[in-house]
Formats: structure tokens, C-alpha cells, sequence
């Protein structure tokens, strides 16, 4: 039975905004047995996203076999780091490790020094076990052949791609949740083959520069298309016309690739976007959502259902507060819960069962504050009990969590393994170090990046004239100076798809895509439309909740709007 039949306004005990708990969201608190939260969503993400670093690198060693090896922990930070190899071989017990629950102190206090001596994963991935020859990966799970892919799972032969699944032979992507092959720069689009700089795009062939175009072959900055061929900036052409306008970009190059792109940002600005990319969705609110049903605030996820406050997932039903996570359920207020029911506030537990407050657990039932066990149950800090003794323990500790304040709450950000700049938090929520510091964070003044070792500065502007030798040479960044190097499979990729070498670093590329894309945050607005349409005359009286922040350039249309100017 509901707690309430009523919505109830309450206040962020952080922020100190007002936010609003519906009639639904008590019954789901109430079904998982935990209060309603006392943070505002936003400020709820953040305290998640601060316990999350997913493209903040360092190179040190690992503490068991002392190779050196990647990692997203910094050398200077006290949390015992083992390689892949060795994390998931048997040359440890995480048991070892166990010890008794401490009612004199808080809760939170203790899981935090606790955290620090259980040997975490360098780069959290299934290298080894579920994937294959993607060692440098994070948080990348059944794939092959990948390298510096972050966020994603059943990838092969992919580079430097996030957010995404069942993707093969893709380059600087982000948020693609369907079969494609032979992309560049694409982002939240699907079912493509051999299209680049493609947004919010499905089953396009051989197109590029195309935003919102659907079932398309040979188009060129192009919006709102359905069902063209050879297209350019919405106009169509024949087949010879087409192709003499493609050649005369000379796409190979760096230059023709970087006229293209602003030509092609300039053309959108003039064209409508629209509200929210919502793809065969029911009851959705939010964006970049594709089979879906009852989804509200849920952002860059494919098949949610019955679920709220959540981000960057994959197949997740009846959940709440996730940020990242596939093929689960009931699960609130967590990082990355992969395959899990009722993994509640707990950061990467994978294919486990009841699991609270728990961090790199796998394959295990009945956790609360445990720390990188297999096969686990019935444990608590890594000591087993039996089950009685497991749950009468459970109910004795949430009763001191609850006269302490923590019963309900997720880690707070002070104790995260991660200064406050190396986690996502930063991209969502930036604070200065100063506001970082004030706010008793900690702050990474030596984020390793590497600068002055540049050896090569005349790339050629075609990939035709890119010589094997260019893999021995250190590159340098034109917008950030960092130094990065071209490897074996990408430059074979450039090669294989008539790509210029890029002239940003991975970093500089990524972030481009984070602002293209928007926040994981809704803005009420008025439809932009001032044209005459079949729902009214002069200007739309339509409103709606959308990520594009109000003093974004875009025209932003209702769906009413966008769906009369789509070709």
C-alpha cells in the first residue's frame, strides 16, 4: 500500500531547492524498504557522479605483481590498485580482508578506510574473463579488441568510444545502442554503416554530417531527412551532381573535414531541433531514449522501463538514481549495478542479489558494506555469517545508520577515492578548486597529462599521405597542447574509412561531444515555432521539458512543430 497518495514538496539538505517526491516514487521507496531521499535529484547525481572516474588516467604500478600498468587511481592515492591479471586471479582472498563492524563509530567512516585496503581494479573492465584484448578500457564489459573505451559493453574493434553497446568498428562515438559499423563522430544514433559526424541518426548509409535523418544513403549536412538519397543541406541532387559536391570537400583531408563541419553547424542553427530525441518511447521524459516505457528524467538509455532519476543505461526496469548500469532491477541510488536485483547505493556490483553499500562485488547475494568479494553471502565487511546472524546484524547496523543520519544516503562526496576534479561530478556539476576545497572535497593539482615530448608537427592534410612512421612520432594537441600518439588499428581505421588524422587530443575530442550533447537535465520551455502549422497560427502555444538550456542557440520545436518540417 502507498505511503501517501499525494505529491509532497521538500527541501535538498544540500542545496537547499525544493523538489518534489509524486505518489509513485514513495511506492517505489517503499517497496525497496528505504526513506524517501532528503537530496534534490541534481544534487543526488552529483554525489554519485563524485564516487565515479571514468577518463582521469595515471600510469604507477600495481601493488601485487609491481607491473606497471594504467590506472584510474593517481600514484599518490592510498587505495591499494591490483591489475586486471591479478584482480581477478586467484593470487587473493578478499575475505582476508574481513573484519567486525564497529558501533562506535559511523558507518560511512568506516566503509571509507575500509574500502582503501581491499585491493581495487586499476581499470574497471572484464579483461581476461568476459572480454578479450581490451585491457585499457573502463567500465567496458563483454568486448573485443577495444582500447581507450569507456562506459559500454559488447564492443568490437572499437577506439576511443563511450556510452554505448553492440557496436563494431567505431571511432570517437558516443551513445550508440544498436548494430552500426564503420562510424566517426557519430552520437546517439544507430544502424548506420559508413557515416560520420552523424547525430540522432538511424540506419544511414554512406552519409555524413546529418543530424535527425532517418533511413537515408548519401546525404551531406543534412536535417530532419526521412528516407533520402543524395541530398545536400536538405536539397536534393542527382547521383553525379552529389558526388561532384562530395569530391570538392576532399573529406580525406584535415582541412575539407574541418570546412564541412562548421558549414554543417552553421546549417543546423538554421534548422529546427527538435525538444527531446525520443525513439519508439511510451510515457517518456527526458532525451536520447530508445524503447522505453515510463521513463521520467531518464537520460542516454536504451529499453528503461518503469524507472526514474537515471542516466548513460541499458535495459534497467523499475530502478531509480543509477548512473550507468545494464540489465537490471530494482536497484536505486548506484554506480554501474550490471546484471543486479536490489543492489541499493552500491558502486560496480555485478550480477549480485541484495547487495547494499557494497563496492567491486561480483556474483554475490546478501552483501552490506562489503568490498571486492566473489561469490559472496551473507557477509558484512567481508565477514560471513550465517543467515540468521547475517540479518539480525543487517537490522542492528541500519539502526545505527538511522540515529546517525546515513540510512538511505548514498556515499557522501567527502569520502570518494577520487578528488573531486578526477570524477565525473566535475563534468556535470564543475566547482573550482577553491569551491571544491571550501566544500571539504579533495583536489588533484597533477592530473597527469603529458606536453613538451612533441616530435611531429606537419601532419599531412590527407590520410593518403599519412606514412606507417607517423606511429613512432608523438603528436601534439592544437587546443590543449597535451601530447597523444596514433596506434597500429587506429591508423589502419583512418586509413580503411578515408579519415584525416585528428589534430585534438582524445580529451579535447571528448569534450566536444559532452557539450554537443547536453546535460542529463531538464529546462521547461515554449515551442520556438512562429510558423503556421495545423495546431495553430503564428506562434506554437505548445511547452515542454527539454536539455536545451534556455540561452542555447538551437531552435527548438515542439514535436507537433518538428514532425511538419521534417522532409
Amino acid at each position: 500500500m502507498s505511503m501517501t497518495n499525494q505529491s509532497e514538496t521538500k527541501i535538498c539538505q544540500n542545496c537547499r531547492a525544493e523538489f518534489i517526491i509524486e505518489p509513485d516514487d514513495f511506492n517505489f521507496y517503499e517497496k525497496i524498504k528505504v526513506p524517501p531521499p532528503t537530496f534534490c535529484p541534481e544534487c543526488r547525481m552529483q554525489r554519485r557522479l563524485s564516487w565515479r572516474n571514468d577518463f582521469v588516467f595515471y600510469n604507477r604500478q600495481c601493488d601485487l605483481c609491481q607491473r606497471k600498468i594504467i590506472s584510474i587511481y593517481s600514484p599518490d592515492n592510498p587505495q591499494v590498485i591490483y591489475c586486471n591479471t591479478c584482480w581477478w586471479s586467484d593470487k587473493w582472498d578478499p575475505k582476508k580482508y574481513a573484519r567486525d563492524f564497529d558501533f562506535s563509530k559511523f558507518f560511512f567512516e568506516q566503509f571509507a578506510e575500509f574500502r582503501q585496503k581491499v585491493p581495487a581494479l586499476a581499470l574497471v573492465n572484464d579483461n581476461g574473463t568476459g572480454s578479450v584484448n581490451s585491457e585499457y578500457t573502463q567500465n567496458v564489459q563483454y568486448s573485443k579488441n577495444c582500447y581507450m573505451c569507456m562506459v559500454a559493453w559488447k564492443l568490437e574493434n572499437c577506439m576511443y568510444f563511450s556510452y554505448g553497446a553492440d557496436v563494431k568498428d567505431a571511432m570517437d562515438s558516443m551513445g550508440i545502442f544498436s548494430p552500426s559499423q564503420g562510424i566517426y563522430e557519430n552520437m546517439y544514433s544507430g544502424k548506420c554503416f559508413n557515416s560520420r559526424y552523424a547525430y540522432n541518426s538511424f540506419a544511414l548509409v554512406n552519409c555524413s554530417f546529418c543530424y535527425d535523418c532517418y533511413s537515408c544513403q548519401y546525404c551531406f549536412q543534412c536535417s530532419g531527412l526521412r528516407s533520402k538519397k543524395y541530398c545536400v543541406k536538405n536539397k536534393q541532387y542527382g547521383k553525379e551532381e552529389y558526388e561532384k559536391i562530395i569530391a570538392g570537400y576532399k573529406l580525406d583531408t584535415f582541412s575539407g573535414t574541418e570546412r564541412a563541419l562548421r558549414e554543417f553547424e552553421d546549417f543546423l542553427l538554421s534548422q529546427p531541433h527538435k525538444f527531446a530525441h525520443l525513439h519508439n518511447c511510451v510515457n517518456c521524459l527526458g532525451t536520447n531514449l530508445i524503447d522505453s516505457k515510463n521513463a521520467k528524467y531518464v537520460f542516454h538509455t536504451r529499453r528503461s522501463e518503469n524507472s526514474k532519476y537515471m542516466e548513460n543505461g541499458d535495459t534497467e526496469k523499475d530502478s531509480y538514481d543509477l548512473s550507468v548500469g545494464g540489465e537490471l532491477s530494482e536497484c536505486y541510488e548506484g554506480l554501474t549495478p550490471d546484471h543486479s536485483n536490489r543492489a541499493l547505493f552500491a558502486n560496480y556490483v555485478w550480477k549480485s542479489v541484495d547487495a547494499l553499500y557494497s563496492d567491486f562485488c561480483m556474483s554475490s547475494q546478501n552483501l552490506f558494506g562489503c568490498v571486492g568479494l566473489k561469490f559472496g553471502e551473507y557477509s558484512i565487511f567481508n565477514k560471513q555469517y550465517s543467515k540468521e546472524e547475517y540479518f539480525k546484524l543487517k537490522e542492528k547496523i541500519i539502526e545505527h545508520m538511522k540515529q546517525a543520519g546515513e540510512w538511505g544516503e548514498f556515499f557522501p562526496m567527502q569520502f570518494s577515492p577520487f578528488a573531486y576534479n578526477e570524477s565525473m561530478a566535475q563534468i556535470s556539476s564543475s566547482l573550482t578548486k577553491e569551491e571544491a576545497l571550501a566544500k571539504g572535497l579533495r583536489w588533484q593539482d597533477n592530473i597527469q597529462k603529458t606536453r613538451g615530448k612533441t616530435t611531429f608537427l606537419e601532419i599531412p592534410e590527407s590520410i593518403f599521405d599519412v606514412q606507417d612512421s607517423i606511429l613512432n612520432e608523438i603528436l601534439e594537441c592544437i587546443l590543449c597542447r597535451r601530447n597523444y600518439k596514433i596506434v597500429p588499428d587506429e591508423l589502419t581505421f583512418y586509413r580503411k574509412w578515408k579519415i584525416p588524422i585528428p589534430r585534438k587530443c582524445f580529451f579535447c575530442r571528448l569534450a566536444r561531444r559532452f557539450k554537443l550533447r547536453g546535460p542529463s537535465k531538464l529546462w521547461h520551455r515554449k515551442c520556438m515555432c512562429e510558423k503556421n502549422h495545423l495546431h495553430h497560427e503564428g506562434k506554437c502555444p505548445n511547452e515542454f521539458e527539454t536539455n536545451y538550456a534556455p540561452e542555447r542557440p538551437e531552435i527548438v520545436y515542439c514535436e507537433k512543430c518538428y514532425q511538419q518540417e521534417v522532409y
